[in-house]
């Protein structure tokens, strides 16, 4: 084993850039102290040997949920099983896998990746593999009938969309063991002094979300309230409460109230799957060539200017139409002469949501820059995030007077609420619907028609909720805060109040 030593992350960075020119190293890792390098799901195996069969239903969710999306049904492949295991490991779930990465100064970024100085005692570590000895290392190793099982090799995968790990220039090894005990690393240590200029945050976990990647974070959310859920049941059998357990579960919403229509409800030929292809459809973008580009927008405040929320409007159906194809790119839009009254951050961070969850789907260029247009107008609205629901009430009828509020989810089981005109809904209903009512004259309004119906492909035109979607519910979800937001109409399998 070679210990090399540096006075700082910067100096241990260089040191092992000059390593891998000579090729003596082609991975490394950072870590803020020298502990073992295991995988996640040894270290947790070990804190809890009981914990085996919570991973295994964990696992079990996700593949089911898996299974039913076609940019993730291939995962389940038996060829594909490090592919699945490298959105697992970037989304928190233990696995036998430990990550490594090509790039020293992102292997230096993890080594001193804290605010303040770790508690225990002891120096950063970049820790250096030169994966063809180490194959060579268990080829020799296996020679033997007693490590004959052992198992620590190299995997190097790209997933599709999963920018993290593209960010990351991330490879993994796999071990069925304590490796380490085996296979001495050598290693770069040196004092913990802080984050290094470069790379930063936001280059290691970027801020632009490809379509993937909002999927799976509207994944583990939902997941993150399953276990919720779940600790609170024990808790409560624990406690010999079982009143408890009837506040914990969500009730399944119904589709429809049958005895109120002449014949029985179904989607029409618009909701198909046939007739949404283009919405149902996913495109492979790489990280390097889909992020990058900045287009600044500068607003006028002059007294002839138009509003704000125009002149946004306005530039980006502008932009979309000089430059058609940067809707296959993450740009990032720069704003400048925001008013005051703005909050330039959920601003800045709704857009930039907005656009890559809408730019990849079928909506017009004329959405988009409505959306954004939108939010300009809701990001200067502070009660919009307001706990209360009165005052978010009010805010939001100041941006459109009938404003009603709605809950929405997906087949998945991710769910989302956010404000939209009362009206505007009444009007995309589906005329078939209306005309197979029972007694039609009694719906009135959007309140009126839930109480029949919640299932949106059976009740409206879907081309009018998808502009409704793009231009009222998706900047509202985001100007809220929603710690979910759902971009994609052809996804909804319930609409209603909540």
């Amino acid at each position: 084993m070679t210990i090399l030593k540096a006075a700082n992350v910067e100096e241990a960075v260089a040191i092992a850039t000059e390593l891998k020119r000579k090729g003596q190293y082609d991975w490394f890792r950072g870590q803020l102290r020298e502990w073992n390098p295991a995988s996640s799901l040894e270290r947790k195996l070990h804190q809890n040997p009981g914990a085996q069969i919570e991973i295994k239903a964990k696992l079990n969710r996700f593949f089911t949920w898996a299974q039913a999306h076609p940019a993730l049904a291939y995962l389940l492949q038996e060829e594909n099983i490090d592919a699945l295991v490298a959105v697992l490991q970037h989304y928190g779930v233990a696995t036998s896998y430990i990550d490594f990465t090509t790039e020293p100064s992102i292997a230096g970024f993890f080594a001193s990746d804290a605010t303040t100085l770790p508690v225990e005692e002891g120096n950063s570590v970049i820790y250096c593999l030169n994966t063809t000895h180490l194959v060579e290392f268990y080829n020799d190793l296996k020679m033997d009938k007693a490590f004959m099982h052992l198992q620590a090799m190299p995997v190097t995968v790209d997933v599709p969309n999963l920018w993290r790990l593209q960010s990351q220039h991330g490879h993994f090894l796999f071990a069925n063991h304590s490796w380490y005990q085996h296979y001495e690393l050598d290693r770069i240590v040196f004092p913990w002094s802080g984050t290094p200029a470069y790379p930063s945050r936001d280059q290691i976990y970027p801020v632009h979300k490809s379509a993937l990647e909002q999927s799976l974070d509207a994944y583990f959310f939902k997941e993150h309230r399953v276990e919720s859920e779940a600790a609170l049941r024990a808790m409560a059998e624990a406690a010999g409460k079982q009143s408890l357990l009837k506040h914990i579960a969500l009730s399944e919403p119904e589709t429809y109230r049958k005895e109120s229509f002449i014949s029985p409800l179904v989607a029409a030929e618009q909701w198909s799957d046939f007739a949404l292809k283009d919405w149902l459809s996913s495109s492979v973008e790489h990280f390097d060539s889909t992020v990058g580009r900045r287009i600044p927008v500068t607003l006028r405040s002059d007294p002839a200017a138009p509003s704000p929320a125009d002149q946004i409007r306005h530039s980006i159906n502008s932009a979309l139409s000089l430059q058609p194809k940067i809707r296959a790119e993450a740009v990032e839009w720069s704003f400048t002469g925001l008013p005051s009254d703005v909050n330039e951050h959920l601003f800045i961070s709704s857009t930039r949501a907005a656009w890559n969850g809408m730019r990849n789907l079928p909506f017009t260029d004329n959405d988009i820059a409505s959306a954004f247009s939108a939010l300009v107008i809701l990001c200067a609205l502070p009660d919009c995030q307001s706990f209360d629901g009165k005052r978010a009430d009010q805010a939001f009828t100041g941006w459109i007077a009938d404003a009603i509020y709605v809950e929405f989810g997906n087949q998945d089981g991710s769910y989302s609420r956010a404000y939209c005109s009362d009206k505007g809904l009444f009007e995309a209903l589906e005329p078939a619907w209306m005309a197979n009512l029972r007694e039609p004259e009694s719906i009135s309004s959007i309140h009126g028609a839930f109480k029949h119906t919640h299932d949106p492909r059976l009740m409206f035109d879907f081309k009018r909720l998808a502009n409704i979607f793009a231009r009222q519910i998706i900047p509202s979800q985001l100007a809220m805060k929603r710690p979910v937001v759902l971009f994609n109409p052809a996804n909804l399998e319930v609409l209603g109040l909540p």
